[in-house]
């Protein structure tokens, strides 16, 4: 797990604080806080508007709500991260939105070292283009098998957009 370089105190990667509203109440940080981590990783305190599954890509949206990733919200131009941890609705805690050694959850038989798409399954990326949207700046270091499953992959500044 990655740890936090940029000298902010008192950020635990791994910690969540439970929410029940979406307007960051009793947050440990300010919604949208970005630190600097180990691997060139940049994480962003955010929060949960639905359930998360570990190793889910997400999108964030302007008020730092996140869900599942999926083409439209893709298409509308959201933040992509990644949950490396799983939320609860309304949880509010840290993900991470780009560097190197970064789990995420991908369909069957997806290939390393090339671009990855959104899928028909939300927070899950392949490398089938479909109809559906890049996700730029993505790629796993290890192939994935005839199963969906998580697999490290390394993120270079990711962003999505319905065409290039």
């Amino acid at each position: 797990m990655a740890y936090v370089i940029s000298g902010m105190a008192g950020v635990d990667l791994t910690k969540q604080t439970a929410g029940t509203t979406t307007d960051g109440e009793d947050a440990e940080f300010a919604l949208g806080t970005k630190v600097q981590a180990t691997d060139g990783q940049t994480w962003v305190y955010a929060q949960a508007g639905a359930a998360i599954s570990q190793y889910d890509w997400v999108a964030i949206d302007e008020n730092f709500q996140m869900v599942k990733g999926t083409k439209a919200l893709a298409d509308a131009g959201h933040e992509v991260g990644f949950a490396q941890a799983a939320f609860d609705d309304n949880d509010m805690g840290w993900v991470c939105v780009g560097g190197k050694n970064i789990t995420v959850n991908v369909l069957a038989s997806c290939a390393a070292d090339v671009q990855l798409y959104t899928s028909g399954t939300a927070g899950k990326l392949d490398d089938t283009s479909g109809s559906q949207t890049l996700i730029r700046g993505v790629v796993l270091v290890t192939a994935a098998t005839n199963t969906a499953s998580s697999r490290e992959c390394i993120a270079v500044y990711p962003s999505a957009t319905a065409t290039p």
